[in-house]
């Protein structure tokens, strides 16, 4: 690929002097792809502006927030520059000609456009662009007329040239949203975000300026390559004259192939044999005779298939490869195609974006006979190990810690430990959607009364319509993952530890936000093999963590760490008969939970469940409903402890 280092040239022409140019508006959107608001309304604002026809031109800045953004991620700077020079705070956002901050997309009338249209400028633009014939290049001329009968010097005008694809439509959406289909996407602006200076342009006189620059190695279809333009005044965001070059049929020995994986996967959880295809389609308008397709299994080496034959425009080709076993947990399978017709350029990326399967299965063994899981080894966004996660996107259940929040208050639960699992359901808009994490085989032989127990901490989001309700599910298979049966469910206002219930800010839960529960598996009792599943249930509302989930037959004592509370707690009067009172000692402030269980380990009540208290001396009461032994557990940020207490009546 040849390089052509980007020049400017500025001539004076002479244009015949009219007087006033067409006024078209320049239209600028900041959106992003996991933008819950930003991909309900596109659509219509979509609309809206192709109504106008060529009295708008549109141009979109894909920005860095509030979620992933693969076209942001390709261009972050100068979409930044834009974001900085107009001071835009959220998404969606639309400026108008610059001066008019339009508020979000759904605001934006026809009223308000047809206003901007009426606006006089002696400002025209004529603007051209052509493709190299190997499609690494691109050559840009802009001519900017003054049509005034004055000269036209404002002071401190530019020329701002951007890059476009015309239409971006992913097969799959790329964020968090439900958006697919993206319009009008700056690519690339030239010389830079700040535009090419523009001197003085007498009346009747023009300025043309021309680009040939590299075309960004990040273009997914060629055949959607645009540009746009249009003059600004820096000092107050005046936009004069915008224009708009689309695109050019393309050229040349050229293909379009589409990548549509299709394979037969494993039949079940603990089954592992499957057989690798996928479909080929020609999207182009030539006949391809021959490829070399190939798969790969969790990024390792390719398998390749090499095929001939004619497959022409709009036909599909199945390729089937030999049946394979895969190993146990998260495995992807990736297909690619190369070497069409001998070498041929492709001129569509966006048809192989989808190009890999997942398969999650465990394994026939169980892995102990009990599951304590505080989340504190697992890698930050990963999952802990023993786990399976089953999820359509990172953040919908991942480890976190305090750093990816900017928070001051540790993420563990209660505050107590740096790690929790989280799900962000706040930026998740596909409303009914599961994400689930779910623990290999334990064995039950020979345990009884075995209990499950967890903390969890969420908040709901208000939408004018009611308050969201999204979900935690825990439920218990007995034939690794072929059924599931529900042993705890908590949803909406049941599910919510933040008092109030909601916010319309992410929720990040303090010490005091958390809860806790306990759920027995005596029906589980002496069984070989168990999997364990936490699922989230999303409604689009807000954040959800998960922490400390400890699968035991008893209450382990052994494993407190009195740390600062050795001698520091006090259970009394021990016997008890209606009331016993738990003295706390605090050397320093720390959130505090106190929990009484039976021996069983059976939680029977929370009497204080992470309230941040300072040093000194803290009293607790309970009434106990029964009498027998029970264990009262301290738990602070320097250390639990476990006492005895016997009830009489």
């Amino acid at each position: 690929m040849k390089q052509i280092l980007p020049y400017l040239f500025l001539l004076l022409l002479p244009s015949f002097v009219e007087a006033q140019a067409v006024r078209r508006v320049m239209v600028e959107s900041f959106t992003q792809a996991s933008c819950g608001p930003c991909a309900a309304q596109n659509p219509a604002f979509n609309t809206l502006l192709q109504s106008n026809g060529g009295s708008v031109v549109l141009l979109k800045y894909q920005t860095s927030w509030p979620g992933f953004d693969p076209m942001n991620l390709q261009n972050p700077t100068e979409v930044a520059s834009r974001v900085s020079y107009y001071g835009v705070t959220g998404v969606p956002n639309v400026r108008l000609d610059g001066v008019q901050n339009a508020g979000t997309t759904g605001s934006v009338t026809q009223a308000m456009i047809t206003t901007r249209l009426d606006q006089s400028t002696p400002i025209d633009m004529v603007l051209d662009h052509q493709l190299s014939s190997d499609l690494d290049s691109i050559y840009i001329q802009c001519k900017v007329k003054n049509l005034g009968t004055t000269e036209f010097n404002p002071g401190g005008v530019v020329l701002h040239t951007s890059i476009i694809e015309k239409q971006v439509l992913f097969p799959e959406p790329p964020g968090s949203t439900n958006e697919r289909d993206f319009k009008s996407v700056m690519r690339k602006m030239l010389p830079n975000a700040s535009g090419a200076p523009l001197n003085a342009i007498p009346a009747g006189d023009s300025v043309t300026i021309t680009y040939a620059v590299a075309l960004p190695s990040y273009i997914y279809n060629y055949a959607q390559i645009g540009v746009v333009a249009f003059v600004q005044k820096v000092s107050d965001r005046q936009v004069y004259q915008a224009v708009e070059s689309f695109p050019k049929p393309l050229t040349g020995n050229l293909v379009d192939v589409g990548v549509n994986p299709n394979s037969v996967g494993p039949s079940g959880l603990c089954a592992y044999s499957m057989t690798p295809k996928v479909d080929i389609k020609n999207d182009g308008n030539n006949a391809i005779t021959s490829m070399s397709v190939t798969y790969a299994l969790n990024g390792g080496t390719p398998v390749v298939q090499a095929w001939t034959g004619n497959l022409a425009p709009g036909a599909t080709q199945e390729i089937t490869f030999p049946q394979i076993n895969i190993t146990p947990g998260a495995t992807t399978v990736s297909f690619g195609v190369s070497n069409v017709n001998g070498g041929a350029f492709d001129y569509n990326s966006l048809n192989q974006l989808a190009v890999t399967e997942s398969y999650f299965t465990l394994s026939e063994n169980a892995v102990g006979s009990s599951i304590t899981e505080s989340v504190e080894a697992a890698p930050l966004r990963g999952i802990p190990a023993n786990t399976l996660v089953i999820k359509d996107a990172e953040d919908h259940f991942m480890a976190v810690n305090r750093s990816l929040f900017n928070a001051t208050q540790e993420i563990g639960g209660f505050a107590t430990s740096t790690k929790s699992m989280f799900s962000n359901t706040y930026d998740w808009s596909d409303v009914g959607a599961e994400a689930h994490m779910i623990f290999e085989k334990i064995d039950l032989t020979g345990r009884t009364n075995n209990y499950l127990r967890f903390d969890y901490a969420h908040a709901q989001y208000p939408f004018s319509s009611g308050n969201t309700n999204d979900g935690l599910r825990v439920s218990v298979s007995t034939d690794c993952g072929d059924s599931w049966t529900t042993v705890w469910f908590k949803a909406g206002a049941q599910l919510a530890t933040r008092v109030p219930a909601t916010t319309t800010s992410r929720f990040i839960p303090t010490a005091a936000q958390w809860g806790a529960d306990s759920i027995s598996l005596a029906a589980y009792d002496g069984l070989d093999d168990i999997n364990v599943r936490f699922s989230i249930v999303n409604d689009y509302g807000n954040s959800i963590f998960v922490d400390n989930i400890r699968v035991n037959q008893a209450m382990l004592v052994g494993t407190d760490e009195p740390g600062q509370l050795s001698g520091k707690v006090a259970v009394y009067p021990n016997p008890a008969s209606d009331m016993a009172r738990i003295d706390v000692t605090l050397e320093d402030a720390s959130p505090v939970q106190v929990s009484v269980f039976d021996l069983s380990g059976k939680l029977v009540q929370h009497i204080a469940q992470g309230a941040q208290l300072p040093a000194g001396l803290h009293q607790f009461n309970w009434a106990p409903q029964a009498q027998g032994v029970y264990l009262v557990r301290v738990a602070t940020a320097t250390g639990a402890l476990t006492q005895r207490l016997t009830v009489v009546r």
